[in-house]
């Protein structure tokens, strides 16, 4: 097997392990949950955290990257369209986030009928968001609530439980963000850096400049790969060096 394609190789085969770490930690929860009469919500085709930006660390993309329908690598080519297109009007995170909903559009994958079209390989960040309130509130947008609807809707979040003021469960999404950090870190022990960030942006990058079997060596030529890709942009990516990170949202 030629270097790149077994550093491709390795990528993968480390993401779906920590992709199974947390299904199993998740099942356990759930396991326990159930059992106080409590109830998760998310089910097939709610798809209403699938409007959100989502997150993946760049080893998670390869999977998917490499097995691309001709339908997904369209949808995928229109988001990335139009996500260009909106990049000049997006200054801060909440745009960033508000331009999804408004703009940008949800996750290219979803097929017609709302249902992930590569749910064995989604990423760590969509694996452990489950939420403890119905699919209509994944949609809500709360800076549009008042008050007193978000007073009352925080109100109703069990603290012991949810990521508060969300109400997505804690526990797994903590779970997640270490198995991430260490899919990072592999990453960077082995390249000298690493790539978080946009899961679409990334998977279109790897598609079209096969990033993960690049000898990339230096911080630039990473850049100069965005910067020709036309996607370098702060609130997208969060690139780490050493231990220094050189970009990240603000």
């Amino acid at each position: 097997m030629p270097i790149s394609s077994q550093k491709r190789s390795q990528q993968r085969a480390q993401a779906l392990k920590q992709h199974a770490e947390l299904e199993t930690f998740t099942n356990n929860f759930l396991t326990g949950y159930s059992a106080s009469d409590k109830g998760i919500y998310c089910c097939e085709g709610c798809s209403g955290c699938c409007q959100l930006a989502v997150h993946a660390a760049y080893p998670e993309v390869v999977p998917v990257a490499e097995g691309l329908s001709e339908k997904q690598e369209n949808n995928l080519a229109a988001y990335v369209k139009r996500l260009k297109a909106a990049l000049p009007e997006i200054t801060s995170l909440k745009t960033y986030l508000k331009s999804h909903r408004q703009k940008i559009g949800p996750c290219p994958f979803l097929d017609t009928r709302g249902r992930c079209s590569i749910y064995s390989l989604r990423p760590l960040s969509c694996r452990a968001l489950l939420s403890t309130r119905p699919a209509a509130w994944c949609t809500v947008d709360f800076s549009e609530l008042s008050c007193w609807d978000k007073q009352a809707y925080e109100s109703s979040l069990d603290r012991q439980v949810v990521a508060w003021p969300t109400h997505y469960v804690a526990a797994t999404q903590s779970f997640a963000q270490g198995l991430e950090n260490h899919l990072l870190l592999s990453m960077k022990q082995e390249k000298g850096w690493s790539l978080s960030g946009n899961f679409a942006m990334m998977t279109w990058l790897e598609h079209t400049s096969k990033l993960s079997e690049r000898n990339i060596t230096t911080t630039q030529q990473l850049h100069d790969l965005l910067t020709n890709s036309g996607l370098d942009h702060p609130l997208l990516f969060n690139l780490s060096v050493s231990d220094q990170t050189t970009r990240s949202p603000t």
